[in-house]
């Protein structure tokens, strides 16, 4: 080979249960090698260490940079049409519009990129999971307006819920409320969060302004009314941002035994929900 004019690296003796990378040029025990499975060892040519220089160096040789990649291969696109997306919304977030967009968004149903978020607006969307309804009911909330349903999917009893003195602590100094004043507010609520009436309260929520307690709401709920800083015009703006990337598909053509299909998948959800509900009584 020496002879073609190619260069030939000397051969390494290596013990057993070593490897040699020829980045670095050391000797390393196979642990320190990720798994390659297109590799005869079974091993990748560079120790871990190695292994993620020279993959950051080819991120940045064949795209630019290691955010360009990241942007091209999570979103669709790049740094440029990034920096645009931010130009356009005035180098803010496209909800809230006060803090300086810093996180893509993008329809985690269809891949859409919708707009630069901020991180709290992001997060809160996530918390929501993107879901019109939550997002109304919880803008509704922040106005005042608690939607009281007339049935309900009633969660397990929770039977005697002794408090731990820190807790006791904590309600009586940020609340100004008694354990027992939060779970008969809770019973009250049938042991639901009276935002997305899904899921067991876990957290006493209040006004931030006023420091007065409303309801107890569920985590996502009151970690997402949290992120939106607890305005309602940033939540009824999320709303309108989320709705106006939702898409139309308008009429589909449908079979006859895919509709009857579709029909009777819905008659068992229906039954299912009548054999589980509850008539609601919040008087």
């Amino acid at each position: 080979m020496s002879e073609q004019g190619k260069t030939v690296r000397e051969a390494v003796l290596v013990p057993e249960g070593c490897k040699y990378c020829p980045r670095c040029k050391e000797i390393k025990a196979v642990e320190e090698f990720g798994r390659n499975r297109a590799e005869k060892s079974g091993l990748t040519a560079y120790c871990k260490v190695c292994h993620t220089l020279v993959m950051r160096e080819n991120k940045i040789k064949n795209h630019g940079s290691e955010r360009n990649y990241l942007l091209q291969y999570r979103y669709g696109i790049t740094e440029d049409d990034f920096e645009r997306m931010l130009a356009q919304q005035g180098g803010l977030c496209a909800i809230c519009g006060v803090v300086p967009g810093t996180f893509v968004d993008h329809s985690h149903e269809t891949g859409q990129v919708r707009g630069v978020l901020c991180f709290n607006c992001n997060n809160g969307l996530g918390h929501f999971g993107d879901n019109l309804v939550l997002l109304e009911l919880a803008a509704l909330y922040l106005d005042g307006e608690v939607l009281w349903p007339k049935f309900v999917v009633l969660p397990e009893a929770r039977g005697d819920v002794s408090a731990a003195p820190s807790r006791t602590y904590h309600l009586s100094q940020r609340y100004r409320v008694r354990h027992e004043d939060v779970e008969r507010m809770i019973s009250a609520q049938h042991g639901l969060c009276v935002v997305c009436w899904d899921r067991p309260p876990e957290h006493v929520d209040h006004c931030h302004r006023t420091g007065a307690v409303r309801y107890a709401l569920c985590l996502p709920c009151n970690t997402g009314i949290g992120q939106f800083r607890d305005d309602p015009g940033v939540v009824w703006r999320a709303l309108s941002y989320v709705e106006a990337t939702v898409e139309d598909y308008g009429e589909t053509e449908v079979s006859d035994e895919e509709l009857e299909g579709l029909v009777r998948a819905d008659e068992e959800l229906r039954s299912e929900f009548y054999r589980r509900v509850t008539r609601a009584d919040f008087n």
